[in-house]
């Protein structure tokens, strides 16, 4: 049974997600965005973006609360940003290793050019180039066997990093992950709540999260509700994890999005016609 006076906060996954696989739109969910703004709900991007796309993508499109980059290395609330990844060195060095004990070419955001970014990605020059300015996370470019996976884990493991497969890439990235900093940004709000309305009584967030991918499973597993949006590319969808309130959406996307969070919204708001909304 939820508690009866809660707040609620939203953590989303965006390529593949909130943004459409191909073209990178999120109009298909424009109804429970704009749902969102006018309930004062926060929506936390959460994503493998680097802060430099996230802050451009919401100064053109004023749709996040919070920024979580970089697989939850990087969390920024009202200006604040808090690094949690490791230093671009042991990325570096890593990174290097990995391509010496493999037979195939390794190469990476942080070591091609925008223009090599921009085709594997499908992003514009001027959004690779935010794509790129990365600090404490590395997706690599290769085709690599299992094998090769497993050994650039190992690796990986060596120098107390993770290899982390999203949507498109193996991440080179810190311990920290997308539960971890869901964790953070979730004590962040519970002080915002507090500066914002000194009378209130403390509040336990009520969380949704949604992501696509296995990257996003510790961010899934710490939300109340957690919704795995199903591939664009038409396999059948198996759940990523086992968990109590686990939603597959009815389409991928921005549009199974925007059906996922409306439905559970219903669903939290009729329970408690006196539910409390986080404003700020």
């Amino acid at each position: 049974m939820m508690p009866q006076s809660r707040a609620i906060a939203i953590f989303t996954d965006l390529d593949g997600t909130l943004l459409d696989h191909d073209t990178y739109s999120w109009t298909d969910a424009r109804p429970a965005l704009d749902r969102l703004k006018q309930l004062s709900i926060p929506l936390i991007a959460v994503s493998s973006k680097t802060l430099a796309e996230l802050e451009y993508l919401n100064q053109t499109a004023d749709l996040f609360d919070g920024l979580i980059g970089e697989n939850g290395s990087v969390v920024a609330l009202r200006n604040d940003v808090e690094h949690f990844g490791p230093s671009p060195e042991t990325i570096d060095r890593a990174r290097q290793e990995i391509q010496t004990a493999i037979n195939i070419p390794v190469q990476s955001f942080r070591t091609v050019t925008p223009d090599i970014i921009s085709a594997q990605t499908g992003l514009p020059l001027e959004d690779a180039m935010r794509a790129g300015q990365r600090h404490c996370s590395d997706p690599l470019i290769w085709k690599p066997t299992d094998k090769d996976v497993a050994i650039a884990r190992d690796i990986a493991e060596r120098f107390s990093l993770n290899l982390i497969k999203g949507g498109r890439f193996h991440t080179l990235c810190g311990l920290s992950n997308k539960g971890h900093a869901m964790q953070r940004m979730i004590e962040r709000l519970s002080v915002t709540w507090r500066q914002d309305t000194p009378d209130a009584a403390a509040k336990r967030f009520v969380t949704i999260a949604l992501g696509d991918s296995p990257n996003d499973i510790p961010m899934l597993a710490e939300a109340d509700y957690a919704v795995q949006i199903p591939t664009k590319r038409g396999k059948r969808t198996l759940p990523l994890l086992d968990h109590p309130n686990l939603h597959i959406a009815p389409k991928p996307g921005p549009a199974g999005w925007n059906e996922a969070v409306n439905d559970i919204l219903d669903k939290i708001i009729n329970t408690n016609k006196n539910s409390e909304v986080l404003h700020g």
